[in-house]
């Protein structure tokens, strides 16, 4: 029984793994790391998409992985097309560095996700021309389902992160179980579906254990707060500027922190206005009976933000849907003590529109920048200077903490600990002896 890193080895995100026994050959996520190519590109400079695989095979941006990819991405390569053996693809959540090299893949290869993850998938790719993973074999799993892939009964068990129908796995081998964690937290709303995960993990017994580790680092900059914290800080935020607008980014597809965001503005008399992505986004979710997001066609407090250029498609029905809940920069203008606006980093420019009086509240519901030079957060900055914004940080991290990820090893006691997604894999050799240094592209054998 085999593990084959093809990514996620001492970088965080790009988690690409491959799990070979006997007969099965599954592939665990299917990730981009953040940072794919930036030592050749950069803004305008890109990769040519128009010609699938090419650019990233000249720069060994991405390994040739026979049976692997499609047609259409290997089209303009020296490495030909061949009918896959894969029995499958495991996609812990949403999030683009575990799902973005789906667009490569050969369509016959079946990809597993849960239910929630594809809806949220079908919104992506009809409001972002940039986020479209092409067509696939979607099988989709609840709670509770397991899949034979091969030979391999594969538990996937729901846990806590940052995007909704986020799995880890227990993948039951030949020789034994090997847990993976995926993306996950305990401080979140959901912190329980985490607790599920680790008690499953410790029960099985695993000869292997292949966990996250994003936020095991020398330091770390992000405050360990909840989802409530969050809430009751921007509560109390927004009490405090009753004459203000405030003014509020956070990632697009947590649902948790627009669910969040729209409870603190019931709680301050407030309308949420939300972009038109964000109403797609939750519009689309409603076809998931099993999460609770807020109804933006039935909540009277939530409007939509139309930019005033010329609608998608997807933009029109919505703004035919909601109507008079559809508002536009002069309606803000008016009366901006009344909103609490939704503000993306590429929509900056609305401030110019929008006109926020000197003195708002600019809420940074996101992460700390990693680097103090972070190029996008001084972009930021200046905005918020220009229009004399006063920023306040309130964001709730969606991974476990170096000391949560120390604890979850000693109750799981796997034989082996095989280190992803971090920039500090050394560091797991000082809470677990059973640490594994994954290597990149070399099968390892795990017994």
């Amino acid at each position: 029984m085999d593990l084959t890193f093809y990514g996620g080895v001492a970088q965080i995100g790009g988690n690409k793994i491959l799990l070979e026994d006997r007969d099965a050959r599954l592939w665990l996520d299917m990730g981009s790391p953040f940072d794919l190519g930036a030592e050749y590109f950069v803004e305008f400079l890109k990769p040519r998409e128009r010609l699938g695989l090419r650019d990233y095979f000249a720069l060994d941006l991405v390994a040739r992985i026979p049976g692997l990819y499609s047609e259409d991405a290997l089209r303009y390569t020296d490495l030909r097309w061949q009918e896959s053996d894969y029995s499958g693809i495991f996609i812990t959540h949403v999030h683009f560095d575990h799902t973005n090299h789906l667009r490569f893949v050969d369509p016959a290869i079946p990809v597993h996700m849960g239910e929630g993850t594809r809806t949220i998938l079908e919104s992506w790719e009809a409001t972002t021309t940039t986020a479209v993973l092409g067509p696939h074999d979607y099988r989709l799993f609840h709670t509770g389902d397991t899949v034979d892939a091969d030979g391999v009964e594969v538990e996937p068990i729901h846990v806590d992160h940052s995007a909704p129908a986020a799995y880890g796995y227990l993948f039951h081998t030949s020789a034994g179980t090997i847990a993976y964690t995926g993306d996950l937290r305990k401080h979140g709303p959901q912190g329980r579906l985490t607790e599920d995960f680790i008690r499953s993990a410790a029960e099985a017994k695993p000869i292997a254990l292949i966990t996250e580790g994003t936020r095991v680092a020398p330091e770390d900059p992000r405050a360990n707060m909840t989802e409530a914290d969050v809430r009751a800080g921007a509560i109390e935020l927004v009490r405090e500027a009753p004459s203000k607008m405030v003014l509020v980014t956070f990632p697009g597809r947590d649902v948790d922190r627009i669910r969040t965001f729209s409870e603190v503005a019931q709680a301050t008399g407030r309308k949420f206005v939300i972009s038109a992505k964000t109403a797609h986004l939750l519009r689309t979710l409603k076809k998931d009976t099993h999460l609770s997001v807020p109804d933006v066609d039935k909540a009277d407090h939530i409007l939509v933000y139309n930019r005033g250029q010329k609608p998608f498609k997807w933009e029109q029905e919505i703004q035919e849907k909601l109507k008079d809940r559809v508002v536009i920069a002069d309606i803000l203008r008016k009366k901006p003590e009344d909103y609490l606006l939704q503000l993306d980093f590429w929509h900056l420019a609305e401030l110019i529109d929008v006109e926020p009086p000197r003195g708002s509240l600019f809420i940074h519901s996101k992460s700390e920048p990693f680097e103090e030079d972070d190029i996008n957060d001084e972009v930021l900055q200046r905005w918020l200077d220009r229009f004399g914004l006063v920023r306040k940080q309130l964001h709730a991290s969606g991974h476990l903490s170096e000391t949560e990820i120390e604890a979850m090893i000693r109750r799981i006691a796997p034989k082996a600990v095989y280190p992803v997604h971090t920039e500090h894999p050394e560091r797991f050799t000082r809470f677990s002896r059973q640490t594994v240094q994954p290597e990149l592209l070399r099968p390892m054998a795990v017994s």
